[in-house]
């Protein structure tokens, strides 16, 4: 839905996204990684009409611009994924193309997963790759096979052990999961593995063997690792808030590059390292947290909610970003400052969405897997 008239190249953007969109996907191999390249062609084409630069073909151009803009996205990934490479020299790419060996290797790192999933039995086949890749829940599930909720765990529990496995044996480290993902395009890596997993916009309780309560928010992966010495949990993908029991054995969360320790504490931990104490006593590597005093405020998404208070625009559209699918960009860089307050209803993204344009004069186009915010 068009909300406010645009010109030129971005008229044009719009009247052709459908088609774009379907043109990038297949040069991508995934819908969203498209959506993220149609985003920065938008971006492009802001700052290429504001130059008034004459262009005879829009069409043509724009998808010029994308598909380069594409190739660019492709080459990041595929020297990322070189990056996990154990071989000779490993550490600088000579050109930005992918070397044979690295495409060769992440293909047989696929067949190795692939082959782990054929040896297992229908059923637990079918509940694995409808829960972690379709997003089915377990109810759902459980219709779709003619079995039992408790059958269906029973199924996806033992798919993941005998994956794990099938890889520990094969000598498929974490990182090599990684490679996968960025090479051959497998984004679900990280949830399909995981004990526990959120889709996009869910949230989950569930309660640990030791009774700790953890909270996932959306799109999150969490897999538990308890052994007698220690209750360690890794963070595989998103926001997890745990509320940790009183156990003589340490409580660990690991996550990109840290170590976050806790004993009957309750805090939450990001993927990207960020940790938020509420209660008790908590640490990064061998750095003690002190209670935030907004804590309430920045595990409200555990309530349902997200609350800003004088947040700047930028921020607040990557934060909903976290809680809907699709992509949510600024046509004018100078409205990321712009301060946002409020309390706003997880379970309804679109409302912040509506209230930029009610309150504050914004206004937003919708587009497939974007919403252009001007």
């Amino acid at each position: 839905m068009l909300t406010s008239p645009v010109s030129g190249l971005l008229a044009t953007f719009q009247e052709h996204y459908d088609d774009l969109l379907q043109f990038l996907t297949r040069r991508m191999s995934d819908r969203q990684r498209a959506a993220d390249v149609a985003q920065e062609t938008y971006l492009k084409l802001v700052k290429i009409d504001a130059q008034a630069v004459p262009v005879l073909h829009a069409r043509s151009f724009i998808f010029r611009v994308a598909g380069n803009l594409a190739i660019d996205a492709l080459r990041r990934e595929l020297r990322l994924a070189a990056s996990h490479v154990d071989c000779d020299g490993a550490g600088e790419l000579a050109c930005p193309a992918p070397a044979p060996e690295a495409m060769l290797l992440a293909r047989e790192r696929l067949q190795i997963l692939d082959d782990a999933l054929l040896k297992l039995p229908d059923n637990a086949r079918q509940a694995l790759l409808l829960n972690r890749v379709e997003g089915l829940t377990q109810a759902q599930i459980a219709r779709r096979l003619g079995v039992s909720e408790s059958m269906v765990a029973k199924y996806i529990g033992q798919a993941l052990r005998h994956c794990r496995d099938w890889l520990k044996q094969a000598g498929v480290a974490a990182s090599v999961v990684l490679l996968v993902a960025a090479v051959a395009g497998w984004q679900q890596a990280p949830m399909l593995l995981a004990d526990y997993h959120t889709g996009v916009g869910e949230r989950e309780v569930v309660t640990l063997a030791d009774g700790t309560p953890v909270t996932l928010n959306s799109a999150s992966a969490l897999s538990v690792v308890f052994s007698e010495h220690e209750r360690r949990v890794v963070l595989d993908a998103g926001e997890a808030l745990f509320e940790t029991t009183d156990d003589p054995r340490p409580f660990v969360v690991e996550t990109a590059g840290e170590r976050v320790q806790g004993g009957a504490a309750t805090f939450s931990v990001r993927r990207d390292g960020r940790v938020v104490l509420a209660r008790g006593e908590a640490k990064v590597g061998e750095h003690e947290l002190a209670v935030a005093a907004d804590a309430g405020a920045q595990m409200a998404w555990q309530r349902g909610k997200l609350i800003f208070n004088g947040k700047p625009l930028g921020q607040v559209l990557t934060e909903l970003e976290r809680y809907r699918h699709g992509r949510i960009v600024l046509s004018d860089s100078k409205l990321a400052a712009m301060e946002v307050s409020g309390v706003f209803d997880l379970d309804e993204p679109e409302a912040l969405l509506r209230t930029l344009e009610q309150r504050y004069g914004l206004k937003v186009t919708y587009l497939p897997w974007l919403a252009v915010v001007h």
